[in-house]
């Protein structure tokens, strides 16, 4: 783009901004996407590697197209206006915190506000303004959360510029919803636009506390009932150069033209499946644009006479108006491929060429833009979120709903998209309905009855149903004809080939697929490639809503970590929980052997740990394991090695008074130099690093404490030390400057357990153990000559049992008569996005939970021991709201950069708590029974079963372990 290129805005007010120092003219009310779209910048921000990106969704989901907007950075440019003398320029990958060039995106709050209200309604389009303004005309208190900055959906989109609103004047899907805005406003409906839903909470009281967004500021709605009606994005498949600046979905463009009266492109072809995709090829035909072609995935309609004749019993004038609709897009010159499907996206930073699969063979097509369109995906993450039960139906999920959207939760609705695709007719028959039942279920009377919305609704799906078959792709599957190269997660960039190589015996799972390539661990949170991540593990169409889905993760988009943080009281050591009912993975094929010398129960860090110690000293040792390896407590854990104590392992918080912890630092310091050891014999890269703790203090009492825990910790061998502000600053000047000293320890340091867990498993296999996953342990008989394992897939004997179960070492403890005393301690961690390397160390706080680091890709991962819930449908733990906030404030008042990023996901695992020590070596009162369970887990799993595969062996283990044996109990 030339520094004298000055395109004029179409009509309205013109709005002058720069972009990339640039000078830009864009009409009045444009988003950032669509001022340079009309400005022929159709490569305006950069992927995880550099490479060129520009507009794909349309609709703020895949998180693709970031700018930075005057200095603040990761701006999405589809939902971010033009303002005048806005400076915009393409984000870095990595932004740079450190960079004072680089804004705060939010202040933190002294608390977070909490509105209240009888209905929210979530999302704007059709069945939420019918469900809004029906609710409000009964008499209830309504209030509407959109993300947009005008309401109607993609189906009632209004015109945002004027340009837009002349090309609608007479458009009577833009007009309709015009009159649906005015009578829910009449009705008294509240509308908050350009309002993101970031998460969402169940109060003990049974309702729930829906977290919002809006002009840098996050708040709280509380309301009595709630209609979700979120809609669903397009899930277009993975394409060989879909990636680049002109290739988007197919509503992408139509938002682009609709609201903004701009093109997309001017050389377009459309590809997809379903028949919205004709009528956006005829709303861009008759707008001026070259449409050289539309490629639909289904067969030609008149090919399917049966499925032709129930669409026209269905409704005959809308069938009608469909054949005439593809009639008059043939007659205008446009070419439709039936049964063909875009092959590969070429070009040189820029869409340039597209190659088309058809029954004749392959055709090139030379383009400027390539839209996919269709493979609706509902949008039902918050729906997920608040525990509402949903059924698998054809490899997605569909909420289980009644014929007015009501679910599993009483006071909770879903109608349209958000619970099913369906088309806007539905959309708003279910609104009424849901808004009629919401009035009489808080006590309000409402004229007339539902009988006419029923009808329609039942009517509507009929035709629907109709329409899918005529246009149903008989060749769907995800990974149709992907080449390795080609990226299937936009976000990481991990690509099929990287994929398909780990979809072998020991990556059966999407879970266990996303850690060990990153996959849907992005700021889209894998809303784009999950689906071709459970095809690929064999997950695409069986499964349930607890298996072959990723979990929904707050925030469900990202915002500022400083909006969220608030600061929290301080606590002493772990809140302890009870432990979730985990049902057994189905497994029905029967254990592959029946004997073994020893059993290992737990296939975390310490079970494998174990398993492969035991293996090369040549014991026949067998891992049973109820979910997959490194599933559960391990695979959830941040990655912390900690070799001196965290602040509330000494002193008046720490348990125990602080002993068994202090005597625990030894193991740790040895068992950080087995995971060096380690390391080097596989020749796997574990990213682990060895940089040093910190923790800071802000106060002269904070330096006592430090100078105390300093003597304790150097007494057991520990290097640590007090240093004064300037070596800190020295250091680390990413901290707050107001922190006048540290201890730091030299031996700690940071590792990621997605990788180093499935390395060590590696490493065991290849000795000889065998892991046995999905096999639920159920019962224990000691046969006095060793023990008969139950399990969900049969019988196993042993001489040796070790329990490795984490926090269910307490359940299998007892199926020996033994009391094991673990609770667990679901915490949970938040993740921001990534930035260019600011901390190198392992930092906490003397008094304040926190540990904080970042990791090898530049993302900050932000722990301390901060409490967890429980998933209410997946029983798994999940991070809370109060949580998020403290722990979020916590992390920016040590790190003031962190008010820079975005905070993109968060996770919860169950940690154990013990009383600051490990559980290690027989049981004493039953032979050959072992316990291996740690007390700081991912850091001790070497060393426990090191430990404890040479007290089974007879092995010297060169220190004393009673201190830690269960009869200290």
């Amino acid at each position: 783009m030339s520094n004298k290129s000055e395109p004029a805005a179409a009509s309205g007010d013109a709005v002058s901004f720069t972009f990339e120092n640039c000078s830009i003219v864009a009409e009045h009310g444009a988003s950032i996407a669509a001022a340079l779209a009309n400005a022929g910048v159709p490569d305006f921000t950069r992927g995880k590697t550099g490479e060129e990106r520009g507009l794909y969704c349309g609709m703020g989901a895949c998180q693709d197209c970031l700018v930075t907007v005057n200095g603040k950075t990761g701006l999405r440019a589809c939902m971010t206006k033009i303002e005048a003398g806005m400076a915009v320029s393409r984000a870095k990958p990595r932004p740079a915190i450190l960079d004072p060039d680089i804004a705060d995106l939010a202040q933190p709050p002294e608390a977070l506000d909490v509105r209240e209200t009888e209905l929210l309604v979530i999302g704007g389009g059709p069945g939420g303004l019918m469900a809004a303004e029906t609710a409000a005309r009964a008499g209830l208190r309504v209030l509407l959360l959109d993300e947009r900055a005008l309401p109607g959906g993609q189906y009632f989109k209004q015109p945002v510029t004027d340009h837009a609103g002349a090309r609608l004047a007479n458009d009577n899907q833009a007009n309709n919803g015009k009159a649906l805005i005015a009578a829910a406003r009449r009705a008294g409906v509240v509308f908050s636009d350009q309002t993101l839903v970031w998460g969402a909470e169940r109060e003990d009281d049974g309702t729930h506390r829906i977290g919002a967004f809006r002009e840098g500021k996050a708040f709280y709605v509380k309301p009595r009932m709630i209609v979700i009606a979120t809609g669903a994005y397009e899930r277009a498949p993975a394409i060989t150069g879909w990636t680049l600046p002109g290739a988007m979905t197919a509503g992408a463009a139509q938002t682009l033209l609709r609201a903004y009266g701009t093109l997309p492109g001017k050389r377009i072809l459309i590809a997809g499946n379903g028949p919205l995709n004709i009528q956006i090829a005829r709303e861009l035909k008759a707008a001026g644009a070259e449409i050289v072609g539309l490629v639909e995935a289904a067969n030609a309609p008149w090919l399917s006479a049966s499925a032709g004749m129930k669409l026209m019993a269905a409704d005959p004038a809308m069938a009608i108006a469909g054949v005439r609709q593809i009639a008059a897009l043939m007659a205008g010159g446009v070419k439709i491929e039936w049964s063909s499907r875009v092959k590969e996206i070429c070009g040189n930073g820029k869409v340039e060429s597209v190659t088309v699969e058809t029954p004749a063979g392959r055709k090139m097509f030379d383009v400027d833009t390539v839209l996919i369109g269709g493979y609706f995906t509902p949008a039902n993450e918050l729906s997920r979120l608040l525990g509402c039960a949903h059924d698998v139906v054809d490899g997605a999920l569909v909420a289980q709903r009644e014929y007015d959207g009501a679910t599993s939760l009483d006071h909770v609705h879903i109608v349209g998209e958000a619970g099913r695709f369906g088309g806007a007719p539905i959309a708003l028959a279910e609104g009424e309905l849901a808004g009629r039942s919401v009035a009489l279920k808080l006590g309000r009377k409402i004229a007339g009855d539902s009988t006419v919305q029923k009808k329609r609704r039942i009517r509507q799906r009929a035709f629907q149903d109709a329409l899918w078959a005529v246009f149903r792709d008989e060749n769907p599957k995800a990974d149709r004809g992907l080449d390795d190269a080609t990226v299937i997660c936009r976000c990481e960039g991990v690509t099929y080939g990287q994929v398909r190589s780990l979809t072998g015996e020991f990556a059966p799972d999407i879970s266990t697929l996303k850690r060990l390539t990153r996959a849907g661990m992005g700021r889209c949170q894998g809303r784009f490639c999950a689906h071709t991540l459970a095809v690929v593990s064999g997950q695409g169409k069986s499964g349930s809503e607890t298996r072959g889905f990723n979990a929904p993760q707050m925030p469900l988009r990202p915002l500022p970590l400083a909006a969220l943080g608030v600061e929290k009281p301080e606590w002493g050591g772990h809140k302890r929980a009870l432990l979730p009912d985990l049902e057994p993975l189905e497994n029905n094929a029967p254990l592959p052997a029946k004997n073994a010398d020893v059993v290992v129960i737990g296939a975390g860090i310490a079970g494998v740990s174990t398993a492969l110690f035991l293996a090369r000293a040549g014991v026949d040792v067998v891992i049973v394991e109820r979910a997959f390896s490194n599933n559960l407590a391990s695979g959830g854990n941040a990655g912390s090695l900690h070799a001196q104590l965290l602040s509330f392992d000494h002193g008046a918080k720490a348990e125990a008074g602080g002993g068994p912890a202090a005597k625990t630092l030894p193991l740790q310091r040895d068992s950080i130099e087995i995971w060096k050891a380690l390391q080097q014999e596989t020749g796997k890269d574990f990213e682990m690093k060895v940089t040093g703790g910190l923790m800071v203090a802000e106060t002269e009492a904070h330096l006592r404490f430090l100078e105390e825990k300093t003597d304790v910790e150097r007494a057991y061998g520990i290097d640590c030390q007090v240093i004064d502000r300037n070596t800190l600053r020295d250091m680390e000047p990413a901290l707050n400057e107001m922190f006048i000293g540290a201890a730091f320890c030299a031996q700690e340091g940071k590792i990621n357990p997605l990788v180093a867990t499935q390395h060590v498993l590696d490493a065991a296999l290849q000795a000889g153990a065998k892991l046995f996953d999905r096999t639920a342990v159920t019962a224990i008989e000691d046969d006095h000559d060793g023990y008969s394992i139950k399990t969900s897939r049969g019988v196993i004997r042993a001489k040796r049992v070790v329990n490795a179960a984490g926090a269910f070492a307490s359940r299998v403890g007892q199926m020996v008569g033994l009391e094991v005393p673990v609770f667990g301690a679901p915490l949970q961690m938040l993740v921001t996005e990534a930035a260019e390397p600011a901390v190198s160390t392992l930092i906490a706080h003397a008094d304040r939970h926190l540990t904080l680091k970042q990791a090898a890709n530049g993302n900050f991962l932000i722990g301390g021991g901060w409490t967890a819930g429980l998933d209410p449908v997946h029983q798994h733990p999940r991070p809370m709201l109060n949580s998020m906030e403290g722990n979020a404030w916590v992390a920016q008042h040590v790190v003031p950069g962190l008010r820079k990023l975005h905070l993109i996901r968060s996770w919860a695992a169950m940690n154990i708590n013990i009383d600051g020590a490990p559980i290690l070596g027989e049981a004493p009162s039953r032979r050959g029974f072992f316990n291996a369970v740690t007390s700081n887990g991912y850091t001790l799993g070497p060393i426990v079963g090191q430990i404890t595969a040479d007290l089974i062996t007879g092995r010297e283990t060169g220190r004393s372990v009673e201190t830690f044996s269960l009869a200290r109990f």
